[in-house]
């Protein structure tokens, strides 16, 4: 219910959802910085779902290390590739060095 009128609260306020979600984006760096990385994957899943680059970036990390979420390298590279086409530059150099990791 709370996470409801957060919402809300921005809709009200920002007048749209993109701010929401760089709100989301910006709890999950806060979540990733306590080390909370399963919150931290559910909130830059948040923001990659409504077109963050930085969030499909964190969250291809996570997959890439298994940080909150179970380790899947070829989904990492999916977000790292999302990122990168979303102008994330970091997505695209990790994209590379995903490739050439076995």
């Amino acid at each position: 219910m709370k996470k409801l009128s957060t919402v809300m609260v921005c809709l009200v306020m920002a007048g749209g959802m993109s701010s929401c979600f760089a709100d989301a984006y910006q709890e999950g760096e806060n979540a990733l910085k306590n080390n909370v990385y399963s919150d931290a994957a559910a909130l830059f899943e948040k923001a990659c779902n409504s077109g963050n680059a930085q969030g499909c970036f964190q969250l291809g990390a996570l997959y890439e290390k298994g940080d909150g979420v179970v380790q899947n390298k070829y989904k990492a590279v999916v977000l790292y590739a999302q990122a990168c086409n979303g102008g994330e530059s970091h997505g695209c150099s990790n994209m590379a060095m995903t490739y050439d990791t076995p």
